[in-house]
């Protein structure tokens, strides 16, 4: 495993351990689960209930399971990757979530990852860090390459043919960023952004031909050198992850009618497989309250008209508002 290094954290944003029933949740880890140390890290069972993480340049030390690798930090175990000579070029890891949405799926998927990129050792190569999709039949199709060059050092959008897209944000070493993206597959597009600073927002996801869906993400090590010789002994710290499947969200979101017949409102609305909605009403538009009966609507399971009707007090004055949030 590597040697400890100066990452800081800058967010305390572990993830809990969460049954897979979770609405939408696809995978998640914290690495609490793993066994620390080389090589660790692929094969191993992580009590998901999910296909293990695949990789490349197994035994090599390349890749594993750290322990408290930043002191005090209160991240316990974290996955790595680089640091060592590979066998190539390229060294990659892998979680299957084979992800290709139905109709009635929720479309969207968001990943989560808590992620560090620790620098080479002074006059050592420096090389590029991917976080990346493939589909199920292990095709790349997109990712987000971390460039610790120091010609190019920065963030990238690869789309799997095209040269890769200068997002003009860089990332710091030796310290930890909240990378977040989601990958809109029906459209073939996507977003992303890093500690909340955009980094590109519905971009061309692949521009290959490929069968697009959400088959595995990948921790990629693309080293700078024509031979695995000439490799840099930086690498990439994983912490908490979590993928989730997502609704679209109609944009914007806004009543389809509002009635008034004989003292009763009827409200109606366009529901969304994946979100929950809350009718609220306020009667001078200070205090907003969401307690009439029948005015939540959780865990729409496909999408629906939904309606509302507000039988209220004849002449009454009431302005009214419908809350739209995921379904957790």
């Amino acid at each position: 495993m590597p040697t400890p290094c100066l990452l800081v954290p800058l967010f305390a944003c572990l993830v809990p351990a969460a049954p897979l029933a979770e609405a939408g949740l696809l995978y998640r880890t914290d690495f609490e689960t793993f066994t620390a140390g080389d090589d660790l890290w692929v094969g191993a069972d992580d009590g998901s209930g999910t296909a293990p993480w695949l990789g490349i340049d197994t035994g090599l030390g390349v890749h594993g399971i750290d322990q408290d690798v930043i002191p005090g930090g209160g991240l316990g175990k974290t996955a790595f990757i680089g640091f060592r000579q590979p066998a190539s070029t390229l060294v990659f890891v892998a979680k299957p979530i084979l992800y290709t949405p139905g109709p009635a799926d929720l479309p969207r998927v968001r990943v989560e990852t808590l992620i560090g990129i620790q620098d080479s050792s002074p006059n050592a190569p420096r090389d590029s860090f991917f976080v990346s999709v493939y589909n199920s039949a292990g095709d790349f199709l997109a990712g987000i390459r971390f460039d610790n060059r120091q010609a190019t050092y920065g963030i990238w959008r690869a789309d799997g043919l095209n040269p890769d897209h200068d997002t003009g944000v860089i990332f710091y070493r030796g310290e930890l960023h909240v990378l977040a993206f989601t990958v809109d597959l029906p459209n073939n597009k996507w977003s992303a952004d890093l500690d909340g600073v955009p980094l590109f927002d519905d971009a061309p996801f692949t521009a290959t031909a490929r069968p697009v869906g959400f088959g595995h993400l990948a921790y990629e090590w693309q080293l700078n050198a024509t031979s695995a010789e000439g490799f840099g002994n930086n690498w990439m710290l994983i912490a908490d992850t979590v993928v989730r499947s997502v609704p679209a969200g109609i944009e914007p979101f806004r009543l389809s009618g509002i009635t008034r017949t004989s003292g009763a409102t009827t409200l109606s609305w366009p529901g969304e497989n994946g979100f929950d909605y809350q009718v609220e009403y306020s009667d001078a538009l200070g205090t907003w309250h969401a307690d009439l009966p029948g005015s939540s609507f959780p865990g729409i399971s496909a999408d629906q008209p939904l309606t509302f009707q507000d039988p209220g007090a004849a002449g009454a004055r009431r302005f009214y508002r419908v809350v739209r949030q995921e379904t957790p």
